[in-house]
């Protein structure tokens, strides 16, 4: 492997700010042409002066809610609960409108002020990571005049009491995830009457289930009143709103308005006081107001992933809020999907914290060695980190980016300058605390009323104003962004002061210039690391020295640029000597290093350290630190800036050594040592890979991941690399566990790969990593069951001895919406004595999964009726399922009793999503599949149907029809894993049927394959429409626009192309299971019948009926919806983007934004092939004419469904019915 060198790309000089600051603004231009987001999210200068123009906070904020009450404000990540409780995060975002986040603080005040829990001038404490829950109650008490106190999360018991003690808070409103912390120190906290339970997701059944746990035990214990977010908003709403209370109502001057704890130097939190004045200040300017004069026009789209405790976090949602702008939350709090949620996000301004900035910078570091292998040629090597840069540019961060900021501690000047040459933006440094606000921007004071300043000599760490070429010393400021002091700590408060009244900052700086200021140190030997920790060194430089009789002196190290300590350490040598040659070791520095390495981590032990307080690595010096070597003071104390002049070069050498090894590491792993090496040893090289440790006892350690120094980015770093060593995925929030020791982690890999949990095979196994296309070849059971599963398969009762017609049925995906009819379908269908329909559906209990099926039906009440009486007397039993479980999530004796008594496995279950590509969708659509036709094998081989779409067929560009007996291997040898709207969809299916097909031929599994177009409402009953489905959000969003084009089809497009391919669901319904019982056509059929493989086409058969999307919109008029026809294509599309991406949940949601793409141009005759159904036809025939009579879309049937959807409120009743 190459170093990377020291010349060519790393060390080319970067742009500057204001040559990008011009770039960015040329580039914003073009953006804003063709973003609509952008556009509806534009500063308006005349709001900015009207919000700034208001008297008191709360006036402020009302007025900026309601002048940008039809933005897009704040967004959060879509999700899906699972059977089993969890939740599972979609591939989008929900934006929440101004308007609506207004709405809900109005409530929640409003219940908070109904139920007498809170009211102005009370306390209120909020715990919990960043999320829309916590802006409304943050807003709420505003609205109320009320002091808000936000809560560090996973804070220590300790503190945790300390703040509610000290604040005395009457009510707290937590997020689920610190129920336990709080809960745990309730009853040492009398003042807390009530609590409020927010971020609880609707329909996450496994939060809720522990909530109420919680709430009939330890909570009901502590006395106060118990409420979830919901039930308060909702007292607002029922007992009506509230009018806001002014800050002067509680009579005083200046009122206290909030409590922003900082653990500040010293570990201890302590209250810094934010007043009506001060936090009206925030509101109208914020910590980064100055940012506005550069780009004035730059739209305020940020992702919020710092806690809304910290202050940077609370100035980044007042920011937004000024602008007009929309700030998307990130999924999960420890930081597990943060660049997901980047680049979903695509914010335009992205503020960067010192942890997230190096984490993006050793990213490009590890893929440029990666690429320059055996790279010599420097211009190559440049040309390789230019298209690193260039592809990370594209997506890292988003697409938008146009600033960066860095903050919460000084950023390295080698990431900033690579941030730069990365993104090709402004790059902008900001420097401030909770106790002064904004300081400096790029190492320059910001302007601010009543600005003064002053350097302060520390002559006992030796910085002096005196100092040459630079004046150096502790920052003293003083203006009206400056905290009065510390919430109920005089002596914190005095110490926070001078006697001149300027804010000790705690920072020592250089002045460089007149109003030039560079950081240097911390005052008070006090360091902020890069992940903004704070470590007391003096502290741990006692504790080292004190507790050991082999450690003589030690200076712990540190930098802001870094997210972990290194030591210089003086052994006592006398004592080690004597200790290793007792033992017939020669005390040399590896052997003396190995016992001061014992002995740090045994004192971190006891001492109970963070693992951020842990050196991580040290230098060996034999010479004591002593007042002749000048590293003493007079007063025999260590003189830091001596010590770090000494051992400064050292130390940066051994970071950079560290550093280098993790990435030349990285890339060693995957040598031939590795695929020899135990488990354990693999799981301690990534472990030391990823934290830098030279050298790590996995098996002996107890200490977890976090005591080790780890923190959530580097979990996500050592997951992946786990997985590329082992195969074996451990979850992130395992590895954050501190419970989960370094020994726990080892068991769990090689229970993993005991076969514990079965693994399942991977996309990258079956078609090779990073494949940009998947090819029929790979497609073979061989792939993806072994020879044992093969061979049981073989042996299992033969399809020969099936009944001609099945009698007992196993469905899949029996909630979905073409599922629940199938289930009608085939217990009115299924004959014989052992009549019988087994349903799966995704749920933690049978119980539960019979509920989640029943109340989809019970919209309309005849069709709960139909089910209730079909469903009677044993002939259906709900199972809760999993197709991503072995044995399908069942129990082993369960699925042995099914495997003997089943017919016939209707397999329809699948994930539907039109927008993500064939990777995504491999685990729960193709594995799923893999896993029914396990069953479908085992011990006796059953019938299997299978619910393709005509999706596979997308792209077949050919003028004569697609015959249903056409072999697909045939149409496609291979397909894109990224080619468009629906083409991930529709290669997991066509991967379905191509094994499906192979299991057939090689195992002999009779096989139907089903593939519906577009499946639409069902025509008598109501309220059953497929509200996620394409043509009902194409109707949503006709209607939310009133827009549609004049024609949805090219001038050239033929009549059969403008055919809409649509057809009800109880047609689709009663044909597949029809066909699927009947598979031998009737009593008489041969045995060898049964063992066939048909395609069916379960589409509108009248293709040339002339019923278009055109005819369809006047349909929608004629219903009585508003739709203005226009006449230019383009100017369409851009016209319904814009006001779709507008929209406010729930809207949004049901709207076509998600398929946008597919709407983008004009329909023509590319791609769309025309469909045979002889064969579906001729077999309905056979069976009974009438189940042929397939009918055409009609102007009744689109006023049924678009009735449907106001019935289920996805959209409202027209004004008025059209004549």
């Amino acid at each position: 492997m190459i170093p990377p060198s020291d010349e060519g790309p790393e060390t080319q000089p970067e742009p500057s700010n204001d040559a990008l600051l011009q770039r960015t603004r040329e580039r914003l231009k073009r953006l804003l042409a063709h973003d609509p987001e952008l556009a509806v999210s534009q500063p308006d200068a005349e709001a900015v002066a009207a919000i700034h123009a208001s008297a008191t906070t709360i006036e402020t904020v009302a007025k900026a809610f309601e002048l940008y009450a039809d933005r897009p404000f704040v967004a959060e990540r879509a999700y899906e609960c699972e059977a089993d409780g969890s939740v599972r995060l979609l591939p989008e975002l929900r934006r929440h409108r101004y308007r609506d986040v207004w709405a809900r603080v109005e409530a929640f005040a409003s219940g908070l002020t109904h139920q007498k829990l809170a009211g102005p001038g009370s306390f209120i404490g909020i715990c919990g990571f960043g999320s829309v829950d916590w802006v409304v109650a943050d807003l709420a008490a505003i609205r109320l005049a009320a002091v808000s106190v936000p809560m560090q999360t996973n804070m220590s018991p300790a503190d945790l009491q300390q703040i509610i003690g000290e604040a005395e808070l009457s009510l707290i409103v937590c997020s689920v995830e610190q129920l336990d912390s709080i809960e745990a120190v309730l009853p040492r906290c009398p003042s807390v009457k009530s609590l409020v339970v927010m971020d609880l997701r609707e329909g996450d059944s496994a939060a809720e289930a522990m909530f109420e746990r919680r709430k009939q035990a330890g909570l009901a214990e502590s006395g106060a009143v118990v409420l979830t977010m919901r039930e308060v908003e909702e007292r607002g709403r029922s007992a009506g709103i509230v009018p806001m209370v002014l800050p002067a109502s509680r009579g005083e001057p200046d009122p206290l308005m909030t409590l922003i704890y900082t653990s500040g130097s010293t570990g201890t939190p302590k209250g810094a006081i934010v007043t009506e004045r001060l936090l009206r200040e925030q509101w109208q300017r914020g910590f980064f107001y100055r940012l506005g004069d550069a780009l004035p026009e730059l739209p305020q789209i940020t992702l919020g992933y710092m806690p809304l405790n910290h202050a940077a976090g609370r100035m980044n949602v007042m920011m937004t809020v000024l602008r007009g702008g929309m700030m998307a939350f990130v999924a999960k709090s420890d930081m597990s999907t943060l660049f997901d949620d980047f680049r979903l996000a695509r914010p335009t301004m992205a503020m960067l914290v010192p942890r997230v900035s190096a984490t993006i910078y050793q990213h490009y570091q590890a893929e440029l060695v990666r690429r320059t292998e055996d790279v010599t040629d420097e211009g190559e090597r440049a040309r390789i980190s230019d298209r690193i840069m260039e592809e990370m540019r594209g997506s890292f961060l988003g697409d938008r980016l146009l600033l960066v900021t860095t903050s919460t501690a000084p950023t390295p000047p080698e990431v900033a300058d690579f941030l730069r040459r990365c993104f090709l933006v402004p790059v902008i440094d900001l420097y401030g605390s909770t106790e002064a606000g904004l300081v400096t921007l790029d190492d320059r004071l910001v302007p601010a009323p009543g600005l003064e300043w002053k350097l302060v000599d520390v002559p006992e760490l030796g910085y002096r104003t005196t100092d040459r070429p630079y004046p150096r010393g502790e920052l003293h400021v003083k203006s009206r962004f400056l905290v009065p002091g510390y919430y109920k700590n005089e002596r914190a408060t005095r110490d926070l002061f001078d006697d001149e009244g300027f804010l000790n900052t705690g920072d020592i700086v250089e002045q460089r210039g007149p109003d030039r200021l560079l950081w240097i140190d911390r005052a008070r030997n006090v360091l902020k690391l890069a992940q903004g920790e704070f470590v007391a060194t003096s502290r741990l430089e006692g504790i080292f020295s004190a507790q050991s009789p082999y450690i003589r002196q030690i200076y712990v190290h540190g930098s802001g640029f870094r997210s972990y300590l290194l030591a210089v350490v003086v052994p006592n040598l006398p004592a080690v000597t004597a200790y290793l040659r007792g033992r017939g070791i020669e005390p040399d520095d590896a052997a003396i290093k190995e016992i001061v390495r014992s002995e740090i981590h045994r004192i971190a032990r006891d001492e109970h350290l963070r693992g951020h307080e842990v050196p991580r690595d040290f230098i060996i010096e034999r010479e004591p630190f002593t007042i002749a070597r000048g590293l003493l003071t007079d007063s025999n104390k260590q003189s830091r800036p001596r010590l770090a002049a000494r051992y400064g070069k050292d130390l940066a050498a051994r970071y950079t050594a560290i550093e280098r090894a993790q990435i030349e590491e990285l890339y060693g792993l995957h040598s031939k040592g590795v695929t020899t090496a135990t488990i354990a040893e693999r799981v301690k090289r990534a472990m030391s890979v990823v934290l830098g440790l030279p050298e790590l006892d996995v098996r002996q350690s107890e200490q977890s991941f976090i005591q080790l120094g780890g923190d959530s980015l580097s979990a996500v770093s050592l997951e992946t690399l786990i997985h590329d060593l082992t195969g074996v995925r451990v979850p992130v929030g395992f590895l954050l566990d501190p419970t989960s020791s370094v020994h726990s982690l080892v068991e769990y890999v090689e229970g993993a790969l005991a076969g514990k949990v079965r693994r399942n095979v991977t996309f990258a196994e079956v078609h090779g990593a990073g494949a940009k296309s998947v090819r029929a070849e790979d497609l073979r059971i061989e792939k993806f069951l072994g020879p044992e599963e093969i061979e049981a398969a073989r042996a299992s009762k033969p399809a020969s001895e099936l009944p001609a017609r099945a009698e007992v049925a196993l469905l899949t995906g029996a909630n979905g919406f073409l599922g629940r009819f199938l289930t009608l379908e085939l217990l009115e269908r299924l004959s014989g004595e052992r009549k019988k329909v087994y349903a799966l559906v995704r749920a933690p209990s049978d119980a539960a999964a019979f509920e989640r099926l029943a109340s989809s039906y019970r919209m309309d009440p005849a069709l709960s009726r139909r089910f209730d009486e079909l469903s009677a007397g044993g002939r259906l039993t709900v199972l809760a399922g999993d197709l991503m479980k072995p044995r399908l999530g069942l129990a082993e004796d369960v699925y042995a009793r099914l495997a003997e008594e089943v017919d016939l496995v209707l397999h329809n279950g699948a994930l539907v999503n039109h927008a993500l590509g064939y990777a995504a969708m491999f685990e729960p659509n193709v594995l799923g599949t893999v896993e029914v036709m396990r069953f479908a094998l085992a011990r006796r081989i059953k019938s299997m149907s299978f619910i393709s779409t005509i999706a596979v067929l997308y792209g077949v560009d050919r003028t004569e029809p697609v015959r249903e007996d056409e072999d697909v291997r045939t149409l496609f040898t291979e397909r894109p894993t990224e080619a468009g709207y629906a083409a991930g969809y529709g290669g997991t299916k066509w991967a379905g049927e191509l094994l499906l097909r192979d299991a057939h031929e090689k195992l002999g599994l009779p096989v139907a394959v089903f593939r519906p177009s577009e499946i639409m409402a069902h025509r008598r009953y109501h309220g059953q429409v497929n509200v996620l489905g394409f043509f009902t959000r194409l109707l949503a969003g006709i209607v939310y626009t009133g827009l549609a084009p004049r024609s949805f089809y090219t001038a050239d497009a033929p009549e059969r192309a403008k055919h809409y391919d649509g057809t009800p669901v109880d047609v689709v319904a009663r044909s597949i299971a029809t066909l699927s019982i009947a598979r031998g056509g009737g009593e008489a059929a041969r045995p060898a019948v049964r063992a066939t493989y048909d395609t069916y086409h379960v589409v509108n058969p009248h293709q040339d009926d002339g019923i278009s999307l055109d005819v369809i919109v006047h349909w929608v008029k004629t219903a009585g919806y508003p739709a203005k026809r226009i006449a230019d294509y383009d100017t369409w599309y851009k016209m319904f983007r814009e006001r779709l991406t507008s929209l406010a949940e729930p809207k949004r949601q049901h709207s076509p934004l998600a398929i946008l793409h597919a709407w983008e141009h004009p329909q023509g005759d590319h791609g769309q092939p025309v469909l045979d159904t002889t064969h579906i036809l001729e077999r309905l025939r056979s069976i009974e004419p009438s189940l042929a009579d397939f009918p055409h879309v009609s102007e009744a049937f689109i006023h049924k469904e678009l009735d449907d959807m106001a019935v289920l409120h996805l959209i409202d009743r027209p004004l008025r019915m059209a004549g």
